[in-house]
Order: structure tokens, then sequence, then C-alpha cells
């Protein structure tokens, strides 16, 4: 089952959010403070699809990039779109799997986003990234729900490392795949943390 435009925005309206942590996601903010997530001089383009109330996307507007967000919906009422203005970035209210970037971005953030679409449109993700990273640029992704069997559908469809491997249709290769050290305890499956770059 696919949701569309009108199935998100009510769900926002009615508080049925169980995806939304209300803050960003706890490992990225951990990455963040240590280090190993920055923006660097020239290399600040950051692209959050399926951002929802863009949490995770200001985690990284505040670390210093230059983030575009983009979801089906607006689910914060314009707040959003305005607080990562602040930061030099934006919100944009369209579907993310036809998202056409005006110049590369260097960091794509992935989390509940592939787990979200159907996964049939999973090679549309694929070329998503393809067409939207630059070539020396990286992808990282929250992995969930690991393990969750298909037959108990979605969303959140059950998504595994290989998954968004074969998603990427064997254009980049894997550098890392870890266990996340602050996982979201309310989360019944595992979550991994995954980085890809560009295949040589």
């Amino acid at each position: 089952m696919s949701l569309e435009p009108l199935d998100w925005a009510q769900r926002y309206q009615s508080g049925d959010t169980p995806w939304d942590l209300g803050a960003a996601h706890p490992e990225l903010v951990a990455r963040i403070a240590a280090g190993k997530l920055a923006a660097m001089p020239g290399r600040r383009r950051a692209l959050v699809g399926g951002a929802g109330r863009a949490h995770d996307a200001l985690a990284l507007a505040r670390a210093g990039f230059e983030v575009t967000a983009i979801d089906l919906v607006d689910a914060g009422a314009g707040e959003l779109a305005a607080q990562l203005a602040s930061f030099g970035g934006s919100l944009r209210v369209e579907d993310a799997l036809e998202h056409v970037a005006q110049a590369p971005y260097d960091l794509i953030f992935e989390h509940t986003f592939f787990c979200a679409i159907d996964p049939a449109l999973r090679p549309r993700w694929g070329e998503l990234v393809l067409r939207s990273l630059a070539m020396d640029g990286r992808l990282c992704a929250l992995v969930f729900p690991v393990g969750k069997p298909v037959s108990e559908g979605g969303p959140p469809y059950g998504t595994t490392l290989a998954d968004l491997v074969a998603a990427l249709g064997g254009k980049f290769v894997v550098g890392v795949d870890e266990p996340v050290r602050h996982a979201v305890a309310r989360r019944t499956w595992p979550e991994r943390w995954a980085e890809f770059m560009r295949a040589r």
C-alpha cells in the first residue's frame, strides 16, 4: 500500500504519526556531535527526502549544511520552511522521487523515506540518489526496520542493507555498516547505520 498526499496530511492532522520521534534521530545527533558528519567549505549541500517534520533536516542545518528537505505534505504548516530558510535551506512540498537537483548534493541523508515507499518504487529511490549525489558525495542511511517480515506489509516496510544496495543498482559501495549505538527505544525492529559511496 502506497499512501497518497491526502493520507499523509490526514495522519499529521490527527497526530497518527508513530514514525515522528519529536526530535532528530539520536544516532544522527551523536554522529554530528562527534564530528563524523560535518559540513565543509564548498561541500555543504544536503538532501533529506521524506523529511516529515524535518527534525533530521534541521539537525543537519544547524551543523552547517544547506539542506533541501522534501516531503509530499507540509507537516509543519509553513513553520518548517521558515526554520530551514534561516539556515540557508529550503522545504519543497513535492514527490521526492521526482526531484531534480539544480546542483549535486554533497550528502543525502536517508531515514524513514525508503521504508515508507512501496517496495515496487525502490528502484526510483535509487535513481534519485544516482542523479542527485555528487560524484564524491556520501549517502548516509538509518536502515530500518531491519528484519521485519515482508508479510507484515507497511509502511514501514521491512528494510535491509541488501535492499538499499539493490535499489542503488550496483553503482555504489558500502563504506560503513554497523548497528546504531543510539537506538530509538520504542522501535521494535533493529536499526543500522550505513554509508555509501559511488563505485569507482
